[in-house]
């Protein structure tokens, strides 16, 4: 998703310098009616139980290359299309084709594919803005698509367990994103295309922790995808639907590795961080007031550690908080 983003930027950047730029369509997503698709209808599956031989796999894998490649794209593509009944019916076909959960969300991963190629001939800010949120709506779709089949299948106090979860998520989506990426006044036009993007990974985050739920009440085995050992955005939201506390940790715009932690009632502070190698992460502050350890234990969280402090830090030594929702 990262890699789509930094193409999609060098891209526009190019054509400004260039000064070929094509110009800007109106800026809406509720799309203009068209009576055929400009992404070829047919979605690959992938079955992890099938056996096949290698000339087999190679044939698949040619077959998905070529599918992908035959999106025809041209001067009068029109990134104002609403195609979220074409996602629709796109999901709706992985999720009657897959033979599992785990293979289910493969093929989603078919779809981002699929609308790719398209999303990569967008010239200026305004179609890359548009086209951005097509990905969001894919991993929306099956979120929705995911939870209606765990809603029906459930038990009572399961289903309200998840279900509180599930909104206290929702509700904080808008703030986390704004803790994340900033404001629309702190990056401009390229707002969109970040908010989006961001949108996208945690709705796509969050579709597999609502499928790891459902393929435990099927008895099917699912492995949650790896998450990073050193980024990510982790919250106290002290089961509400409001964030109390948070740590982010992420690649700097220099390439530095940078933390944000901020503790309910006591402040926030800002830093770098250097991996230990051992599960571990040495934070020290900008101004030097705080040092501390991080703790990233994948989709369980994370903690931070105060280790030592000096003038007037915000956080006391000894200190240390938990940060169990992970976006």
């Amino acid at each position: 998703m990262k890699k789509r983003i930094y193409s999609m930027i060098l891209i526009l950047m190019t054509g400004l310098c260039a000064g070929c730029g094509k110009e800007g369509v109106k800026n809406n997503n509720t799309g203009i009616e068209s009576e055929s698709s400009q992404v070829e209808d047919s979605v690959s599956f992938e079955n992890t139980e099938d056996t096949e031989s290698t000339e087999d796999t190679e044939s698949t894998e040619n077959t998905e290359s070529t599918e992908y490649n035959d999106v025809v794209l041209n001067e009068e593509t029109d990134f104002t299309y609403d195609y979220s009944e074409d996602i629709k019916a796109d999901v709706d076909n992985v999720v009657s084709g897959s033979a599992s959960l785990q293979d289910e969300l493969k093929n989603i991963e078919n779809i981002v594919k699929k609308y790719t190629p398209l999303a990569q001939a967008a010239q200026t800010q305004t179609e890359m803005n548009l086209s951005s949120r097509w990905f969001f709506d894919i991993w929306d779709t099956e979120l929705n698509n995911l939870w209606s089949r765990f809603s029906d299948l459930a038990d009572p106090q399961t289903k309200e367990k998840i279900l509180t979860e599930q909104r206290n998520w929702i509700d904080m989506k808008e703030e986390v994103t704004l803790l994340d990426i900033g404001s629309y006044e702190e990056n401009g036009s390229m707002y969109p295309l970040l908010q989006n993007s961001y949108l996208e990974e945690i709705t796509k985050n969050r579709a597999y922790v609502i499928a790891n739920e459902l393929a435990k009440i099927k008895g099917e085995s699912f492995v949650m995808p790896e998450k990073s050992a050193k980024y990510g955005l982790f919250v106290d939201n002290q089961g509400t639907g409001s964030v109390y506390s948070s740590l982010i940790t992420r690649q700097g715009l220099e390439g530095e590795d940078e933390a944000l932690i901020s503790i309910y009632r006591e402040g926030e502070t800002k830093g770098t961080f250097v991996d230990n190698g051992n599960g571990e992460l040495a934070f020290t502050s900008d101004d030097g007031s705080v040092k501390g350890t991080i703790k990233i234990n994948g989709w369980d969280g994370a903690s931070f550690k105060v280790t030592e402090t000096s003038g007037e830090a915000v956080f006391s030594a000894g200190e240390e908080v938990n940060f169990p929702f992970a976006f």
